[in-house]
This record gives structure tokens, sequence and C-alpha cells, in this order.
């Protein structure tokens, strides 16, 4: 996985980057883990109790408490297309400031049948440090999901799902 930010000031003998990326690499590596295993508490505890979620038809607010009930039905989805896995591909830190850290990431859905498409969507992440903790405060997809899944085949169109 990539990350480049070798300009960032030293602080106490190591940069900031340093010290962050190896935590921000260690919290994604766990998020991957907890998503594919399909532990919900694991994943919601990942994220601040109301966090900012964002795709091209806008951005909300969501409770954690609506995460863990929707975290269920996406994977009952994915599993019912075939998606075994979400595979981390890369990540791309830039921290903001002492606290926060944005994190671009690829994430790529593996599929347990050979005629799936192979599909790598883009993420961006905010990641906020507190107290020895990491939690996302805000997700950004760039792209519809429900339109990718609709172009690859692997749900109807949306006439047709109305």
């Amino acid at each position: 996985m990539k990350s480049s930010h070798d300009s960032m000031p030293q602080r106490q003998g190591l940069t900031l980057r340093s010290v962050m990326s190896d935590e921000i690499k260690a919290f994604f590596d766990t998020y991957e883990r907890n998503s594919t295993a399909g532990d919900v508490d694991r994943v919601v505890l990942q994220f601040a109790d109301s966090f900012l979620t964002a795709d091209p038809s806008g951005a909300r607010t969501v409770q954690a408490s609506d995460l863990k009930a929707a975290l269920p039905k996406r994977k009952q989805l994915f599993q019912a297309m075939g998606c075994k896995a979400t595979r981390l591909m890369s990540l791309d830190e830039t921290p903001l400031d002492d606290h926060y850290v944005m994190v671009r990431t690829s994430w790529r859905w593996e599929f347990d049948r050979p005629d799936r498409p192979e599909i790598t969507l883009q993420s961006t992440f905010i990641v906020r440090k507190s107290d020895e903790t990491l939690k996302i405060v805000f997700y950004l997809t760039h792209e519809d999901v429900m339109s990718v899944l609709r172009k690859h085949g692997l749900l109807p169109p949306a006439s047709a799902t109305q």
C-alpha cells in the first residue's frame, strides 16, 4: 500500500506521518478484516457515534446505531451477488492536523464465481485520533454503489426495481 507524505513536519525526532501511518494502516487492516468477517459490532466501533457520509447523491449524518442496523442488510445483498470479500488494495493518507487524517482508499470486491466482474471502488475517509483511539468521522464513496452494481449486471436496472 502506498503512502506519500515525505515533507511532513518533524515532531520529537519523528514525522507526524510516520507515527500516524502505522496506526492508520493497522486501523484499515482491522476494518478490512471486520468487514469481510461480517463483524458488525467491531465495524461500528471503528466509526464515531455520529459521522458524515457522502456519495454522488449528497451528504448526510449517520448514527452508529443506524449503521449497525444497515450493515447486515448490505452483507446479505453482497452475499446474494456472490461477493465473498472486500479487499483493501491501497491507502494514501494526508494528515490534516494533530487529530485528523484524510485517507484515500481503493477497495476490490472479490466474487466466488469467475463470471463475476472484478470491481474496484475508491473511498475517502477522515479519521480522528482521540485518546489513542481512531474513529471514522467522514466516509465518502466516490461512486454510487448501486449504480456500479447495475452497470456490472449484478443488480437489475433501476427501472426494473420500481
